[in-house]
């Protein structure tokens, strides 16, 4: 059984490619999944002006050393720089040292802006807010927007994860019901066997009492006729 039912609830994504549309990270990032690390490969001062927000500054000639020592060879990540040449050279970098799944992030920051992407840094805290920032209907209406442009991905992910949720829920009903019926099953044999030794026991201190009622008539009455036999002195 799983452990973790409500584990269902957030589908489990696809295989990740080899190059992403802004639109898919965008939706993953909405879903509120969180396996996954977002790499800019620019240099720090063009990465604190702006960037995706969420985004790990790691310049390309540190990139491997910082990716080794603080990544897991098998997270997805997804990588961006300056332009298309250095994104696709980052993530050559990546799997070259083991890491299977990199995913080169099409059109990197501009692209991401473009479809309304949250982003930080000095000169996108300058930038007025999109128009669903803070209307929670017009998010919704932009995040089913985003599913259905990252294709059919995200769909078919979202139906596994409800289905497996499903799936999770029945399996863990089915083990309760079970789990209720043997403890029921035992609860009435230890009933059936505490009531068996109960009588047991009380027949037991029947015969006891019984008996002591028999010996003790016994002897009065043995007393009776000692006492009314005459002493051999009078």
């Amino acid at each position: 059984m799983t452990n973790n039912l409500a584990g269902g609830i957030i589908p489990p994504q696809p295989p990740i490619e080899a190059q992403s549309d802004v639109h898919v990270l965008k939706t993953r990032l909405e879903w509120g999944e969180p396996a996954f690390t977002i790499l800019d490969v620019r240099d720090r001062p063009t990465f604190n002006q702006g960037h995706i927000t969420g985004a790990i500054t790691t310049p390309i000639d540190e990139l491997v050393e910082r990716a080794v020592s603080s990544l897991h060879k098998s997270r997805d990540i997804y990588v961006y720089g300056a332009n298309e040449e250095e994104t696709a050279q980052a993530a050559q970098q990546l799997r070259s040292n083991g890491f299977e799944h990199v995913s080169q992030l099409k059109g990197g920051l501009a692209a991401w802006k473009a479809i309304g992407g949250s982003t930080e840094g000095i000169d996108e805290s300058k930038t007025p807010a999109g128009a669903d920032d803070y209307n929670i209907v017009d998010r919704l209406k932009n995040h089913q927007e985003n599913l259905q442009k990252g294709g059919t991905s995200a769909t078919e992910a979202i139906k596994k994860g409800a289905s497996n949720l499903k799936e999770n829920i029945q399996e863990g009903a089915s083990n309760l019901k079970e789990g209720i019926q043997e403890g029921a099953s035992n609860l009435k044999e230890g009933i059936q066997e505490k009531a068996s030794n109960v009588k047991e026991g009380i027949q037991e201190k029947a015969s006891n009492v019984k008996e002591g009622i028999q010996e003790g008539a016994s002897n009065v009455k043995e007393g009776i006729s000692e006492s009314k036999t005459p002493r051999d002195n009078e």
